[in-house]
């Protein structure tokens, strides 16, 4: 900043504390400080609600985000890969360790005759089965290995499971199960109800190992007892809260659905449209109840040396946006506003047709607006009527660059200048008004261009079929003072 804007303002410069998003490319602001031509502290601003802002390619924002969100070198794979395999191994031994000892306190009742105990089984989260999966697939490689190595058994041997875990197999169904959204509760239940059957006790079995040879078959966990036969084993599984689907089935099944008025979306005609904007959501309410609400017909202000507005726009890459109710562009940082010694940076620009504001009774083809925010959070918009007469090269280019669909955007490789959309004749009408669209919300500087920009025909009709009409009605102006330039 200026040292002549320094006292004015009352600070020197702004440092921002961004949070990014590689995976996304974007970035919020989450605090901003304020430093004196010193460097010292002014003050700190914490972003309550930070706001998302994608990465406008060719901008400081752009190297800033490749600068934070650089790919991992192969060394740091490498040790994340020793890391994990470490984890793994832990977790296998800890397995065995409690596999053993369960195995033994099960023989030990069963030798003595008495009751088995009854054992509760925790359901296991998401991640912990995915850790149970690969301790199971590393255990199994590992003693098959073992028993190639000692020439007993190849890989086709079967292998018992591990006390609280499936086999590898199991566990890649378990994992297949899981990735399709199956309730983590339905695995839960299914290893009960086996557990829950008696156990049998056959003669001993063989099994032909990789060599022909005959190789005794493991030795059962608990002893036969003839004179006192076991009780069934019983395994108590913690039920898992029910699924949203289980919930909803099983409320439906004790209240019938309703007639409920399904969701409407605020738009410009049918059941959202402005008239009903009030009513569709809570935060909307300000749409009806609002006594500064935008757009007015500007016809009885008061005519006074206004002080010009200072455009600061630069040229800039841009993001055009097709949101479903109108073209929005936002544009990369470093344009800017200064107007009541308050400085507003330029977020982005939209259309609207017909135009929504009216001079002097007088509406336009179009309109589009300018929108500015300050350190503070106040907003600036700066409108300019549009209407029809010659082709506008900087609305051809966004046109030649419109996205297919609607709720998509499209980021070209070429540059535009906003200050090509303003007129030469920069005065202006201001007033205190709000958004035109939900949440329409109040406390907005508006600052309406009094002469108008034109547009081709052809860039108009293009407009016009894409959002053919998305104008708010004229609001009252319940007694609000309006200034105009002279």
């Amino acid at each position: 900043m200026k040292n002549d804007e320094v006292e004015s303002a009352g600070y020197k410069s702004v440092k921002a504390l961004n949070r990014y998003d590689c995976g996304a490319a974007t970035f919020s602001t989450i605090k901003r400080v304020y430093l004196d031509p010193d460097q010292n502290v002014i003050r700190e601003e914490r972003i309550v609600e930070p706001k998302v802002i994608e990465v406008t390619p060719g901008s400081v924002d752009e190297r800033l985000f490749r600068e934070v969100c650089q790919p991992p070198t192969a060394s740091r794979l490498a040790e994340i890969a020793e890391q994990a395999k470490a984890a793994a191994e832990a977790q296998v031994a800890a397995d065995d360790q409690a596999a053993a000892t369960v195995a033994h306190g099960d023989e030990d009742n069963a030798g003595d005759g008495k009751s088995i105990v009854p054992r509760i089984v925790k359901p296991l989260s998401a991640a912990e089965r995915r850790a149970a999966v690969a301790a199971s697939v590393a255990a199994r490689e590992r003693a098959v290995a073992r028993r190639v190595a000692d020439g007993h058994g190849g890989a086709d041997e079967a292998h018992a499971p591990s006390a609280g875990h499936g086999t590898a197999d199991d566990g890649e169904a378990a994992n297949a199960h899981a990735k399709a959204d199956t309730p983590a509760g339905a695995n839960t239940r299914a290893k009960a109800d086996t557990h829950a059957k008696p156990e049998s006790h056959d003669a001993p079995a063989t099994h032909a190992s990789a060599d022909g040879h005959a190789a005794p078959a493991p030795k059962p966990r608990a002893r036969t007892i003839e004179s006192k036969p076991l009780k069934p084993r019983i395994v108590l599984a913690r039920a898992e809260p029910k699924s949203t689907h289980e919930k909803s089935a099983s409320h439906a099944a004790k209240n019938p659905p309703s007639a409920s008025r399904p969701h409407v979306s605020w738009s410009y005609e049918g059941p959202g449209a402005p008239e009903n904007w009030a009513s569709l959501d809570p935060e909307f309410a300000t749409c009806g109840s609002g006594r500064r609400q935008s757009p007015i017909d500007i016809n009885d202000g008061i005519k006074v040396d206004l002080t010009p507005i200072e455009f600061e726009y630069r040229p800039s890459y841009f993001r055009i946006v097709d949101n479903g109710h109108t073209v929005q562009v936002n544009v990369g940082e470093g344009s800017s506003i200064r107007v009541m010694r308050r400085v507003y940076d330029l977020k982005q620009f939209h259309f609207h047709r017909p135009s929504e504001f009216r001079i002097d009774g007088r509406g336009y083809d179009m309109e589009m607006h300018l929108v500015h925010k300050d350190l503070d959070g106040r907003l600036a918009v700066v409108s300019v009527m549009l209407e029809r007469g010659t082709s506008h090269p900087l609305v051809q280019t966004l046109w030649n660059n419109l996205p297919l669909e609607r709720h998509s955007s499209y980021a070209p490789e070429v540059a535009i200048d906003p200050n090509d959309m303003l007129p030469t004749d920069q005065r202006y009408a201001t007033f205190i008004g709000s958004l035109t669209t939900p949440p329409c919300t109040e406390g907005v500087l508006w600052m309406v261009m009094r002469q108008p920009v034109q547009l081709s025909l052809d860039q108009i009709s293009i407009f016009s079929r894409l959002h053919p009409m998305n104008a708010r009605p004229i609001q009252e102006m319940a007694g609000r003072l309006v200034k105009m330039s002279r």
